[in-house]
């Protein structure tokens, strides 16, 4: 039976696994006073989110009873392309759209590969389309337990790692000359990113976090305006970039 296929057990099994642990996350400070009560809502929310969205994805694969039904499923979400990488191993997919952007945004950790391999192109950007970049805040929930210490540990990385790819970011964009930072903003992140998300115009390049690997080597789904996943990305963003209580602007 196709539900009980080893590949279906094995999925509807990590999401229970990852539902229960977040659940148990969620009042970890009730047991280890010395755990951060944010820092463990935070962890546990997310662990959660993942969960139910995972179940929520299986039972909707599932639904469509053909292959047919599946390929048109595809066309619903407007899924275009799904790529092994991200940043510098696809970079030909995001030079040519920027090049004639008129809006980017983005949403991630320290976006070191993007401050490295477009830097230069900073100063044209900001003339030519609006740049929202999120980075998430290096001290939050506190300095010594935040969540990008967190990551740090999740991706192998050297202590601060992030925290001093998010600094030096805020920097180059704070001494770039004549840029326009009305047009060309950051802003500090004040959760766990779900999602890593660049957005040019009508597409969305975006994929997950997981732990024991580097964010280059995430793999990264392509979707477009007019698929609902584009819709529920976009909404994410504006939801963190306009909502206080998700990100601050970066000082």
């Amino acid at each position: 039976m196709a539900w009980l296929s080893p590949t279906s057990i094995s999925w509807i099994s990590l999401h229970l696994v990852l539902l229960l642990i977040g659940i148990v996350a969620l009042d970890a400070n009730s047991y280890f006073p010395q755990i951060n009560k944010p820092l463990a809502e935070g962890i546990g929310g997310s662990l959660i989110a993942t969960g139910i969205a995972g179940e929520v994805l299986f039972l909707y694969v599932k639904m469509s009873e053909s292959v047919q039904a599946r390929l048109e499923l595809f066309t619903i979400a407007g899924l275009l392309k799904i790529f092994p990488h991200r940043s510098v191993r696809i970079r030909e997919e995001y030079d040519s759209r920027l090049k004639v952007a008129r809006e980017v945004d983005v949403v991630g950790f320290g976006q070191s590969s993007f401050r490295e391999d477009y830097r230069d192109r900073f100063l044209q950007l900001s003339q030519q389309a609006i740049v929202r970049i999120v980075l998430i805040d290096p001290d939050y929930p506190s300095p010594t337990q935040s969540f990008a210490a967190i990551r740090d540990r999740e991706e192998g990385n050297t202590s601060g790692q992030i925290k001093n790819d998010v600094e030096a970011f805020e920097h180059t964009v704070k001494n770039i000359p004549g840029l326009d930072k009305t047009r060309f903003r950051t802003r500090r992140l004040r959760a766990i990113p779900s999602v890593s998300i660049f957005r040019i115009d009508d597409v969305i390049f975006w994929g997950p976090y997981l732990i024991g690997q580097q964010s280059r080597n995430m793999p990264t789904l392509l979707v477009q305006k007019g698929g609902f996943l584009f819709d529920r990305l976009n909404q994410h963003f504006e939801e963190i970039w306009n909502n206080d209580q998700f990100s601050r602007d970066s000082s």
